[in-house]
């Protein structure tokens, strides 16, 4: 009798490691389900000329304050194949040593305006670059175009203004960078 019940515990005992360990593999299984969304493919390219150097720089050469205003024209041309818009980025106001605060163009003074092909929305009015709050070294985004149509290519004109006040101190004025972005596909 004390063989069967031995023999009845391993059965159990066995049993119930069998039902324990289908438990545990259970527990660490799972499904995935892939999901693609394949869409059309976005593409966009933009090349830079007008009133610029070989290095990129725009310059306005030797101002006088209260010398009335002085422009400078930058063309992009702008390829696309989705509907696109055109931003610039920049930095810091025209300012002396870069971020010196105390000796800056007001940024009403320093502007733009854009035009071009047919169909895209522009800057028809002076529009600055940067607002008068805006902190040296914070990177401003301004829209330069918006609702660019996909109709391949499209030539931009961007006019630069600068008005130097009257009572504008004397230096070398830098605005930094301006950075021009393309925004295919949104």
């Amino acid at each position: 009798m004390k063989a069967r019940i031995i023999a009845l515990a391993i059965a159990l005992a066995f049993l119930a490691a069998l039902w324990l360990s289908g438990a545990a593999v259970a527990g660490t299984t799972g499904t995935v389900k892939p999901v693609v969304h394949v869409v059309s493919a976005y593409s966009g390219g933009l090349s830079l000329g007008g009133d610029i150097d070989q290095d990129g720089v725009m310059d306005f050469g030797f101002l006088v304050p209260g010398g009335g205003v002085a422009t400078r024209g930058l063309t992009l041309n702008v390829n696309a194949n989705a509907p696109w818009r055109l931003t610039v980025t920049s930095t810091q106001n025209l300012a002396v040593g870069g971020f010196e605060l105390t000796k800056y163009i007001a940024a009403d003074k320093f502007t733009f305006t854009s035009s071009g092909c047919t169909g895209p929305t522009y800057r028809s009015a002076d529009t600055a670059f940067r607002s008068s709050g805006s902190d040296q070294g914070q990177e401003v985004t301004v829209d330069v175009v918006t609702a660019g149509p996909a109709n391949g290519s499209c030539q931009v004109n961007v006019l630069y203004r600068l008005e130097v006040p009257t009572a504008q101190t004397e230096g070398y004025y830098s605005a930094g960078n301006h950075v021009y972005t393309l925004i295919v596909g949104q």
